[in-house]
């Protein structure tokens, strides 16, 4: 079942913070835009995504939401709906369907809701409030299994309402044969003898940048030719972590053998430029850079947790450890370090595996069946 036609979609995503949950929504608001549909993304007002997705081309939707409660946004929303003939409203948040909901109700029509669960729940979500939200969405789409069953455990969706639909890349975006290795290396005064060991995410607490410093103190003493990136950069909220974080660095004098390159829009080429990228994510509903290094031919030292386990295939695609184990991670580094073949086997093994499940192109296929289903049984 596909789409014949545009439709004017309604994205969302009312946060304030700046990683893979915002630069996923951000990114499927764009591949809707590209085959032809009209796509409005109401995000917070004064937010990275509402600047990202006004210089992308999008049509932001700059709202004041930061809670549950927004009258003013509720009317706005529901006259987009109305005055637009908004076709499914799709949220990227969670809370986001606490506004959106409403919005839908007062403006008079039947519009279907599509909400892409990203992060896990910790708490029930049966009372009256979260009954009366959820059923007006017509369908959730997990991102991975563990958000799957997370959502059946906590929510009171039932299960024709929820199907798995992993986050995505660009596989000819993130594709070896179109980067340049050599450009983020030079620039950082890497040469070719030099073995680069990544890490890419957020300075979020639970993103495992202290066991990345504590395998990176641990081989330094090893290696004389390896060397550490980390990439990224604090969000919102989170400079306190990261000012830590660059603490710790100083603390254990690895200054010589890490260096912090801020966020980067190039990161196809800067996952390029690793040897080996490492994920010491304490706990993750999924894991974007970890498909993203995998497209570029990578191998991949991943803690084994969680959504991580939909991603890497241990032993084929990469190594998993546990997580907070920061000398086991480097033992795993380690293991590729001393093996070039299998670095290489495993980083082609992994490009296949994102072909196979993490395509962009099959990822907003299936989001435009979604819509087409739930439009043809409104």
């Amino acid at each position: 079942m596909a789409i014949t036609h545009s439709l004017n979609i309604l994205q969302t995503c009312f946060s304030r913070s700046w990683g893979g949950l915002e630069l996923q929504a951000l990114e499927v608001a764009k591949q809707l835009q590209r085959r032809g549909h009209h796509v409005w993304l109401a995000c917070c007002t004064g937010s990275r995504l509402a600047e990202e997705a006004q210089s992308s081309g999008i049509v932001a939707v700059p709202l004041d939401v930061t809670g549950y409660f927004h009258p003013r946004a509720v009317w706005r929303l529901s006259r987009i709906a109305r005055h637009n003939g908004i076709a499914v409203i799709h949220c990227q948040l969670s809370k986001d369907i606490a506004t959106i909901v409403p919005a839908v109700r007062l403006s008079g029509r039947r519009t279907p809701i599509v909400l892409s669960k990203r992060v896990g729940s910790y708490v029930s979500k049966r009372d009256l409030f979260h009954r009366f939200t959820y059923a007006h969405v017509s369908k959730v789409l997990a991102i991975s299994s563990v958000i799957h069953r997370n959502v059946l455990d906590t929510t009171p969706i039932t299960s024709d309402r929820v199907m798995t639909l992993h986050d995505a890349v660009d596989t000819d975006l993130f594709s070896p044969g179109r980067t340049d290795r050599r450009r983020v290396r030079e620039e950082f005064g890497f040469d070719d003898s030099t073995i680069l060991v990544g890490f890419a995410g957020r300075f979020s607490p639970g993103k495992g940048h202290e066991e990345f410093l504590e395998a990176a103190d641990t081989l330094r003493k090893r290696y004389a030719n390896v060397r550490f990136l980390v990439v990224g950069e604090a969000s919102f909220g989170e400079h306190d972590y990261a000012r830590n974080i660059h603490a710790m660095c100083e603390r254990l004098d690895l200054g010589g053998a890490v260096t912090f390159t801020g966020f980067r829009k190039d990161i196809a080429d800067v996952m390029a430029s690793f040897d080996i990228f490492a994920f010491p994510s304490h706990a993750e509903s999924f894991g974007m850079v970890l498909i993203e290094a995998m497209a570029m031919e990578r191998p991949v030292v991943s803690t084994n947790c969680d959504g991580v386990l939909d991603i890497v295939v241990d032993g084929v695609t990469g190594l998993y450890v546990h997580p907070r184990k920061g000398l086991e991670l480097a033992e795993a580094l380690a293991r590729l370090i001393d093996d070039p073949a299998l670095r290489e086997r495993m980083g082609k093994a992994g490009r296949q595996r994102v072909i196979e499940l993490f395509d962009q192109k099959k990822q907003i296929d299936r989001i435009e069946q979604v819509y087409c289903a739930l439009l043809t049984s409104t």
